[in-house]
């Protein structure tokens, strides 16, 4: 086990990638529970279902806080533009205007 202390990894860390997977996993771990919960719904008795509906209720709050979360905190999930490549930089700054009339008038 002391051996792997000493590994050193060729790529630099990434925290916007890390994020970027921790959050797909987490929907994605919400969205399996959402429909295995669903397809209970069957088996469950009738007085049972309230709690179904309780349960499939905070999962669905749980997503939507996530997709807040992201929506309110895109800077932790995309790179810094400083981050980006020269190049990328130059093919940002590109906007041509491609509208019917512009294409014509060429």
């Amino acid at each position: 086990m002391s051996e792997n202390k000493n590994i050193k990894f060729d790529r630099p860390f990434n925290k916007f990638y890390v994020l970027r997977i921790t959050s797909l996993h987490i929907k994605k771990a919400i969205d399996t529970s959402i429909r295995k919960t669903y397809e209970r719904m069957k088996d469950v008795l009738p007085k049972g279902k309230a709690e179904v509906f309780e349960t499939l209720d905070v999962l669905h709050k749980i997503r939507k806080m996530m997709e807040d979360f992201e929506a309110n905190n895109k800077h932790l999930y995309k790179k810094p533009e400083e981050d980006k490549p020269i190049e990328s930089k130059i093919e940002d700054n590109k906007h041509e205007d491609k509208t019917y009339e512009n294409e014509v008038n060429k």
